[in-house]
């Protein structure tokens, strides 16, 4: 009987785990290498048994306001094909939790400026998101900073990311 108590209650400790949260979704802003600008809004959400990301807003060009979101998207990602809206685009996707190395990985990224893809992984180093690109040994790695959704513009603050599915291009 207390093998069974045990295989039982270890059984649903692996069900709740599963049914838990992924570490890291969420909102997260985006720096602009060249100038260190505000650049986006990314939401981190669950895809499946994978980690996904899709922009949700874009800041005007001096990183100081949100000009565009998902709502109402006006900027294209003229370079990819179909010509999508950026706001509303998804750059991650396939992202793998690494329990022992507490990052995800196996996916990829794409950047949305000129519709290249590169393998991913992301970590969390100091209460920030770092997100590196990479072909092979050779790549960058940025630095997301979370968002805390009462600071997010009101539109975005109920996006149901339940029904959302990733498109890769």
């Amino acid at each position: 009987m207390k093998k069974l108590m045990a295989l039982v209650a270890g059984h649903w400790l692996l069900i709740t785990a599963a049914s838990a949260a992924m570490p890291m979704s969420g909102f997260y802003r985006t720096i602009d290498d060249a100038s260190g600008n505000s650049r986006s809004i990314v939401r981190l959400y669950e895809c499946g048994n994978y980690m996904c990301g899709r922009v949700v807003a874009l800041f005007n060009d001096n990183g100081t306001a949100i000009e565009d979101t998902i709502v109402a998207p006006t900027r294209r990602a003229q370079r990819i094909s179909g010509n999508p809206y950026v706001s509303g685009l998804d750059i991650i996707w396939g992202m793998s939790w690494d329990g022992a190395r507490n990052e995800f990985r196996g996916g990829n990224i794409m950047d949305p400026q000129n519709g290249r893809v590169f393998s991913s992984r992301m970590w969390m180093e100091n209460d920030t998101l770092r997100v590196r690109g990479q072909i092979g040994p050779v790549g960058r790695t940025q630095t997301w900073h979370p968002i805390a959704t009462a600071d997010l513009p009101t539109e975005l603050r109920t996006l149901d990311v339940s029904t959302w599915t990733p498109t890769t291009r």
